[in-house]
């Protein structure tokens, strides 16, 4: 099993100690994000390279935007947008244009579907193999393992209501991908030192 250290009843208890270590300034900032792609009927290059730099002022990384591949970067981002899961081969295009980095392109994508994509850093994959490095995180294949563990976390019976006790720390509504995100981020901050993010 790839994320070994998860089980639903380790994140379950993790939901019970959850709290928002960050400044207001970055919860706050989130719904915005998800808003500027939310009124878009379509991703143009322009939002790509507007999106890219705000999603990396979440980050301790300087962005290097490779716009080589820009119309199959477009095309992906607005198949991913209206619903369609990337595969491997899509994701590796993505990674390539935003840093070569996966933990960049999920962000991105998270933004511009949160329901399908969630965010994938250095704390979640922490979190989820209990590795003290990062060797690996930037596999696609890694992402998506990672995208059919939340959901299995999800469709769980008992998710329901652990979900609604996450949201109840914030002013709006949480998807489930960004609500399970969180508490893994959350309990690796709160469990370990400063953690270098890709």
């Amino acid at each position: 099993m790839l994320f070994k250290n998860l089980s639903f009843e380790k994140f379950k208890a993790d939901v019970y100690t959850f709290s928002i270590s960050e400044n207001e300034s970055y919860i706050d900032s989130y719904a915005h994000f998800i808003q500027y792609f939310a009124a878009l009927p379509e991703i143009k290059k322009h939002h790509l390279i507007i999106a890219s730099h705000f999603v990396y002022g979440w980050m301790p990384t300087v962005l290097h935007l490779n716009t080589k591949d820009i119309d199959k970067v477009l095309v992906l981002l607005n198949k991913a947008k209206k619903g369609h899961l990337i595969n491997e081969d899509e994701l590796q295009v993505l990674k390539m244009c935003v840093n070569n980095s996966i933990v960049g392109a999920s962000k991105l994508l998270h933004f511009i579907n949160p329901a399908i994509y969630a965010i994938f850093d250095s704390r979640v994959y922490r979190y989820l193999t209990n590795n003290k490095s990062s060797y690996g995180i930037d596999k696609p294949a890694t992402y998506l393992a990672y995208l059919k563990t939340l959901l299995s976390i999800s469709e769980h019976e008992a998710f329901a209501e652990i979900h609604a006790l996450i949201e109840s720390h914030f002013k709006s509504k949480l998807t489930p991908n960004r609500a399970i995100e969180l508490v893994m981020f959350e309990t690796d901050r709160r469990e370990h030192q400063p953690f270098k993010e890709n």
